[in-house]
């Protein structure tokens, strides 16, 4: 009998019903039993901390030797005494506790056990940094600037979590094995396809699809179904936030949404106000960077600024805008309307 033929078990239990289910190497997990998994992890920080202890003392019983493993759960058929059965169970116990508090300490210490291959694999960038991750089912990511993923897919499950940052994904086709780019309250769901995801740090998720078709999905009112899902074609746009929609799926340049690939903000035709040109910027450089005269936010400008230096890109800013000046000082840049042009207000 597999695990999955009478269903999910009570919450106490189903963290690791859901380690043993999604761990199955075989092809019976369903699309609505990975819609059941997708919205229980995405329901609580509680659940994806289960899960994980779940998932590690799985690995980890697995990587006992078999002798080990039939003394932790050997069966409790027939022709077993009840004190047998009862000492097994104990040893299930004990070995679950044990693992589960090792899984504890390690995360409470700040080591990772994702980059360690026992809950996925997780990936970052640092500030002006980027990087290429390709997953082992082949799809590949391009993490740009103070970016964090994490793998969370095992068997025939293709899953990955972005945690912060952008990244565009370029995923390997599969129509058996949809690939999902999970984050909180939403889920954007894909076959095989290129788009790139900014998650921003406002909350708000853009969504620029560069070939195929994607669906997105989201959670607003908890996890159980999806509030609203959206399917968002080659050369188009979505933008969300946890509460639900800000634009509905709209024509985009998708190439101009992957410019960060080659160090360059390239603003739109109609241009960009500078509160928005320095909230782009700001991720690239560990300074601050400060408006002190409100009257400079609102100004629009165009063109493209080098993200991978900073402080030329202000430069560049100074030089189109005449009525600014950019001052820099230790961990600070500084914008100012010039003395002139405060008179003349």
């Amino acid at each position: 009998m597999s695990t999955h033929d009478t269903g999910p078990p009570d919450m106490g239990n189903r963290a690791d019903f859901w380690a043993r289910r999604m761990a199955d190497a075989s092809d019976t997990v369903t699309v609505a039993e990975r819609d059941d998994f997708t919205a229980w992890l995405l329901a609580s920080e509680e659940n994806e901390m289960d899960y994980r202890r779940a998932v590690g003392v799985l690995q980890l019983m697995a990587s006992l030797p078999p002798s080990a493993q039939s003394a932790l759960i050997s069966p409790s058929g027939e022709g077993r005494a009840e004190s047998a059965r009862i000492a097994g169970r104990r040893n299930i116990l004990k070995f679950a506790s044990l693992a589960a508090s090792v899984a504890i300490g390690l995360v409470a210490g700040g080591i990772y056990l994702e980059n360690r291959g026992i809950f996925g694999e997780s990936h970052s960038t640092a500030t002006g940094e980027t990087s290429t991750v390709k997953f082992s089912e082949g799809s590949v990511a391009y993490l740009n600037t103070r970016t964090r993923i994490r793998w969370l897919g095992s068997g025939n499950d293709r899953r990955v979590e972005l945690i912060a940052g952008e990244a565009l994904f370029d995923v390997v086709h599969d129509e058996t094995r949809p690939f999902s780019v999970m984050m909180d309250g939403s889920e954007i769901r894909v076959l095989g396809t290129r788009f790139n995801v900014y998650r921003k740090d406002s909350g708000d998720v853009v969504v620029t699809v560069l070939e195929g078709t994607v669906e997105v999905r989201g959670f607003a009112q908890g996890p159980s179904q999806p509030e609203w899902v959206r399917r968002v074609k080659a050369n188009q746009q979505i933008e969300y936030r946890p509460i639900g929609l800000v634009a509905e799926p709209h024509s985009a340049d998708a190439l101009r949404a992957v410019t960060w690939r080659s160090g360059v903000l390239q603003l739109p035709e109609e241009g960009a106000t500078i509160t928005s040109v320095l909230d782009e910027l700001t991720r690239y450089t560990d300074k601050r960077i400060l408006i002190r005269d409100p009257q400079i936010a609102g100004i629009k400008v165009g063109g493209a600024f080098n993200t991978r230096d900073v402080k030329s890109a202000l430069q560049k800013l100074q030089m189109g805008v005449p009525t600014i000046e950019v001052h820099e000082s230790e961990g600070l840049y500084t914008l100012d309307l010039r003395a002139a042009a405060t008179e003349r207000n």
